[in-house]
């Protein structure tokens, strides 16, 4: 002969005068499964998934993996680097930003910033990306040269 386990069910989220800890019950109206979780009610099965990625594959053959439902992602630019999103269509678009700042030390030991503007794709910024400047006697010089136009 079988055994029948009830759980106790309703057509509402259950409360802690509903259920113990460690007891679970069912909302049948949003097939949703509960449990008191030391005095927490959380969900524990049923109803819609929630939308969430999992884990980011990036180039370089790295995952960046989810620790927990709750974890967020966060991307960070700096540099030449702009990162945007769009939540409508889940896209995150990397580009350059039209201006960046570089910190700049000086032969007599101060500093300054060298102001960057750029424009175009990553590719082209850094294929074209060149920084002159002065020699005190005048002249000028080209520093960095990482590719050529």
């Amino acid at each position: 002969m079988a055994t029948i386990i009830k759980l106790k069910r309703g057509t509402t989220t259950p409360t802690t005068g509903d259920i113990t800890s460690g007891e679970v019950a069912i909302d049948t109206s949003a097939q949703k499964l509960y449990i008191n979780d030391a005095g927490s009610i959380k969900e524990i099965g049923g109803g819609t998934a929630a939308n969430s990625f999992t884990t980011i594959n990036l180039n370089d053959s790295t995952n960046v993996v989810a620790d927990s439902s709750t974890d967020t992602l966060n991307l960070d630019s700096s540099g030449l680097i702009s990162i945007t999103g769009d939540a409508t269509t889940d896209t995150i678009t990397v580009g350059t930003v039209s201006s960046a700042a570089i910190p700049f030390l000086k032969a007599d030991g101060s500093s300054s910033n060298i102001d960057l503007q750029t424009s175009g794709t990553i590719g082209q910024v850094i294929t074209n990306l060149y920084i002159p400047f002065t020699i005190a006697d005048g002249t000028t010089q080209t520093s960095l040269v990482v590719g050529s136009s």
